[in-house]
Parts: structure tokens; sequence; C-alpha cells
């Protein structure tokens, strides 16, 4: 055993300390909180199974108990979804993988965690952008600065746009600074840095609703309470509510605001804006990624039918000349 096993056993609680150094060594590498999070919770789920059958070591880990582990999560009730024990799995193999370097476990335990797979209902094998009648509603009504907007109204405008031309996940727009808000890097899942961009329009919403805040706070987006000591940083669940009040006011079918990424792309791609730079702007490394972020409207199918239809109906007209002229003396050969 290694001098950081020896070290972690010197504590009653092994398996707690193995949680908190696990949680250290995501955070050196630069996991995002809500990354670490996520996989404390999958560990601290197998330390809960292993700790009821009497297990307190992780040397004890065997490939049985881990099997054993991933039945009961997917026996439990309620059940667990699958795309949770996909999460719990990925954590679990991190550890295995942490827990090796140390000579704590044999690192082909992390052949006994199943690949859990996942399948959407049909309706969901596409994710939708923004209906398009939809989103011209939105973008009359949030477009012109009204008179007498307040602050949230001016919030809820500058961040739709922002999310909108960005492409953002929720979670990497919330990371933006109140300063040098037009351009910069924001951490997504996994712990890998990207950049963003925005426009003049858009920059221009944003220091309007800028101009309105009283408050010194660092970050751009800011949960808005009935008093001074509500102000904080705006949370993924109050972006939620944005669009919820948004669409209730409108009386507009709630969007989730994942589909506004899905329309960014989508938006981008009837814009004939290559899909190298589609990828590239959603920061995907794979081209064929983008498919299932842009999706062609209606509108789109439509004049790709009509352009057909006008080939066709060009293509009729013309046969006949063209047969008269290649047609032999005498009319149409016969053929035995």
């Amino acid at each position: 055993m290694s001098e950081a096993a020896r070290e972690l056993h010197q504590s009653e609680s092994w398996l707690d300390r193995v949680e908190v150094g696990f949680g250290k060594q995501l955070r050196r590498e630069e996991f995002s909180p809500a990354t670490v999070r996520n996989y404390l919770l999958g560990v601290k789920t197998l330390f809960v199974y292993l700790r009821e059958r009497g297990v307190d070591d992780l040397v004890l880990l065997d490939r049985q108990l881990l099997e054993d582990w991933q039945d009961a999560l997917r026996d439990r009730n309620p059940p667990l979804k699958a795309a949770s024990r996909r999460a719990y799995a990925t954590a679990v193999k991190r550890l295995i993988e942490w827990a090796a370097d140390r000579d704590i476990v044999d690192l082909k335990l992390m052949r006994a965690i199943a690949r859990v797979r996942s399948r959407r209902p049909e309706s969901d094998n596409e994710r939708q952008p923004i209906p398009e009648e939809d989103l011209e509603q939105l973008l009359a009504y949030l477009g012109p600065r009204r008179p007498r907007m307040t602050l949230i109204d001016l919030r809820d405008r500058a961040l739709f746009f922002f999310m909108l031309e960005t492409g953002l996940r929720v979670s990497e727009a919330l990371q933006v600074p109140r300063e040098q808000f037009e351009r910069g890097r924001v951490r997504q899942k996994g712990g890998s840095f990207v950049t963003y961009e925005i426009g003049p329009a858009v920059a221009i919403a944003i220091r309007d609703y800028l101009r309105a805040r009283t408050d010194d706070l660092p970050w751009l987006w800011i949960s808005i309470g009935s008093n001074v000591l509500q102000l904080r940083q705006l949370a993924d669940s109050g972006v939620r509510e944005i669009w919820r009040r948004l669409c209730f006011h409108l009386g507009l079918k709630r969007f989730t605001t994942h589909q506004l990424r899905h329309t960014c792309g989508t938006v981008m791609l009837e814009l004939d804006v290559d899909h190298r730079v589609i990828a590239s702007w959603l920061h995907h490394r794979d081209v064929r990624t983008v498919h299932r972020y842009a999706h062609v409207r209606e509108k789109t199918k439509q004049r790709a039918l009509d352009a057909m239809e006008d080939f066709i109906r060009r293509g009729s007209h013309i046969a006949p000349e063209m047969l008269a002229r290649r047609s032999p003396p005498g009319g149409r050969p016969r053929y035995r």
C-alpha cells in the first residue's frame, strides 16, 4: 500500500477520508463545482451501499460489490433514471482510477462498471429549437426598449439575447463577470475553458441593464428580490423561472434554456453559416454534433421543395425539344 493510502487509513472514517481526498483531486483538475458535486454524490451513493454491508475500507472493494451496487441502483424504488445511473457510474470509474494511482484498489475494477444506455422517447429523439412563431413574438416583445422598463425587465431582455447569440449553456452564461462581458472565457462541463463573444446589439441591451443596477456585485447576472439583501448571483433555477414568467406573459409554450442553444445553431444554419463555424461557435469538436442542435425549419424545407419543383418544371418544358433534336429522320427507331 502506498504512503498516501496509509495516511488515509489513519482516520477512523476511512471512506469519509477517501471522499475528501477524491474531491480535492477533482478540484485540482479544475472540474467545475457542479461536476465535483455530481461526482461526489455518485461516490457517496456507493459508500452508503458499502457501509450497509459492513464494508468500511475501500481496499475490500471487489467486482461483486460493484456489480451488486449497480443492480441495487437499477432495482431501487422509486427507480433511478438511466441518466443518473450513468452519472454515478462515471463518478465511480473516476474514483477507481484515483484509488488505483494510490495502490488502494486494482484498476481492473473499472471493467465491472457497466455502460448504462438510455433511450429517449420517440418525441424527444430530436431536440427542438424554439418554434419559429414563438421566437418571432419573443423578438418583437424583447427587441425594442419600452418606456418605464424595470430592472427585472432589462435583465430578462439582456439575458435572453445574450444566451440566444452566444449559444452558451446556462452554467457557462452564469459565470460571466460584470466587467468585460463582451468577450471572455468560461468553464464548460468537464472543466475545459471556452471563449465567447457578443456583438454591439446585445452589448447595448446589457449596458441598459447595467446602468439600471445600483449594486457592486461582481456577477453579470443577478437574482433581484424585493430588497437589497436578496441580491445574489442568479442560479439556473432562477433562469428557468424567468423563461416561465416570460412565456406566461406572452401566452407561449414554455421553452427550456437549452432550447436557446438549439435555436442559435438553427438560425445560423438557416443563414448559411458553415457547419464548421457553427461547431466552433457552440464549442463542439465534431462537426457532426451540429446536426443534433441545428434543425431545418419548415420554411427552409419548403424552399428546397420549391427549388426542386422549379427544376422539374423547367426540365418538362425542354424535354420535347431535346427529343426532337435527337430523334433520327423518320421518327423513333424501332428495336427488336
